[in-house]
């Protein structure tokens, strides 16, 4: 069987074009636009000086972060500030706290409340109802009492036997023993 050659280079060159080429496609759009708008359809949301005074003053414990932040988060939290001015007094401060709970927050831990949300959410009503009436109560316990329950809660956890592992089927069955 021949072998025909493309060009002076054969081959080689068409694979070399479309190799620049995928890099090309997959290193100027990143440079062009952030991620998160690409990807997620986010259009680009302010930076922190291009906020109104009375969004700053309510996102403040978000300032430090708020210029890093991706522009699904920043859409999310400008939404909130924009309820913001319509909630009652506690639950104003409710925001605030939770803002700056937020803002203390590694990433990691920012993660792990995120999966914890996105998991209670996908519980039955019945379910998210036990566990809000749990948290409710033990954000009312002092926190004495409150340290007693994280250090059983360990313990429990530390205590309980290590799960079963899951059988591996293999692909080849061994013949029966005789």
């Amino acid at each position: 069987m021949a072998h025909r050659q493309h060009g002076r280079y054969g081959g080689r060159s068409v694979l070399g074009g479309m190799i620049l080429a995928a890099l090309l496609a997959f290193t100027l759009p990143a440079q062009a636009n952030p991620p998160t708008s690409a990807v997620i359809g986010t259009p680009p949301q302010p930076d922190w000086a291009g906020l109104t005074i009375e969004q700053r003053k309510i996102l403040m414990p978000l300032a430090s972060d708020w210029n890093q932040m991706e522009h699904i988060r920043r859409k999310q939290w400008l939404t909130t500030a924009s309820r913001y001015p319509k909630m009652g007094t506690k639950e104003q401060e409710r925001v605030q706290k939770r803002m700056r709970d937020w803002a203390t927050m590694t990433p990691e831990q920012r993660n792990r409340a995120r999966d914890n949300y996105r998991d209670l959410s996908k519980l039955p009503s019945k379910h998210q109802e036990q566990i809000k009436k749990k948290w409710s109560a033990y954000k009312n316990l002092p926190e004495e009492e409150k340290q007693g329950v994280r250090e059983r809660h360990k313990s429990a956890i530390l205590l309980a036997p290590p799960p079963a592992p899951e059988p591996v089927a293999s692909e080849e069955t061994p013949p029966p023993a005789q």
